[in-house]
């Protein structure tokens, strides 16, 4: 049986999208990345060195978006809880 309307918990639907957006900051760094790498490999004929460095630096770039996006939806919570 569910809770009365009235004491439903209510859902942020905007920090919810956040938090989900935040799954993808690291993927499509490393998509990103690869993408590029593969593009210069075969433009500059190198024998992967590009894809794999590339790759390295998506994953990097990843990490510091998420890291910064984690950053910012910790801060966004507890100045919420203070309000």
């Amino acid at each position: 049986m569910s809770p009365p309307l009235g004491l439903r918990p209510r859902i942020n639907y905007r920090r919810l999208a956040e938090a989900t957006s935040l799954g993808l900051a690291l993927p499509s760094g490393i998509a990103i990345g690869m993408f590029i790498g593969y593009w210069l490999d075969k433009w500059l004929k190198t024998d992967h060195w590009m894809i794999i460095i590339w790759t390295l630096l998506g994953v990097a770039s990843g990490l510091i978006s998420l890291l910064r996006g984690l950053k910012k939806f910790i801060r966004d919570a507890e100045a919420g809880k203070e309000d």
